[in-house]
């Protein structure tokens, strides 16, 4: 499962990302390629301006397309059939948090503890799945004019981000038989609420220390 996650990641973040733009590159370089070798066959050396055969080819071609263009363009909404349709490449939105795999059944045995029962080893779930898991604490801070009481320094599991900073107001539970914690987000966005970056004691501490002691 976690294999097949990160498979998936990184098909969705660097492979189709590389590979599209590259296939697109060569389609259109085989086009220019094409239309060129076709002029230059067409070529006849010693002829009048206006009795170049390549030229008229490149002005009859260029109208073509252009007309082309004019006429889809100008073409009430609804009668291009496929092409008035939105095109996408994959089966769900870009921007759409990674999907993570299942809760496993026994994470929320035993009575609810409190976020001061988290502690390293923990592992912290989203509402869709394992998200990361703790490897130290970390004091309070200010972060935008809000004050926070904690932040747990996770690393992601099934290919979230390396190196996250949760604060404990993001707790909605805590498992301590089990030593799961249930974040309030649906997937993985840490990204999205700015987890991946250090809280900013650390960022503007000298010499800030990104690998806090667990205690």
């Amino acid at each position: 499962m976690q294999m097949a996650h990160i498979t998936h990641k990184f098909m969705r973040r660097l492979f189709w990302p590389t590979v599209i733009p590259l296939l697109v590159a060569g389609v259109v370089g085989l086009l220019i390629l094409g239309i060129g070798e076709t002029l230059l066959r067409l070529v006849v050396h010693d002829a009048a301006e206006l009795e170049r055969p390549e030229l008229w080819f490149g002005l009859v071609f260029a109208v073509a397309v252009l007309g082309g263009a004019f006429f889809l363009a100008y073409r009430p909404e609804g009668s291009l059939g496929v092409l008035d349709k939105e095109l996408a490449i994959g089966k769900r939105p870009f921007f759409a948090p990674e999907e993570l795999p299942p809760i496993a059944p026994d994470a929320r045995t035993g009575p609810l503890g409190t976020p001061d029962d988290i502690a390293p080893g923990y592992t912290l779930y989203a509402r869709s799945g394992a998200l990361a898991r703790v490897v130290g604490l970390i004091g309070p801070s200010e972060e935008f004019g809000r004050r926070f009481r904690g932040f747990m320094y996770a690393q992601g599991v099934y290919g979230a981000s390396d190196e996250l900073w949760i604060p404990y107001e993001a707790v909605m539970a805590v498992y301590p038989e089990t030593r799961s914690a249930f974040l309030a987000i649906k997937g993985d966005e840490t990204e999205h609420y700015g987890w991946n970056r250090p809280p900013a004691n650390l960022r503007t501490a000298p010499h800030a220390n990104h690998f806090p002691t667990a205690h």
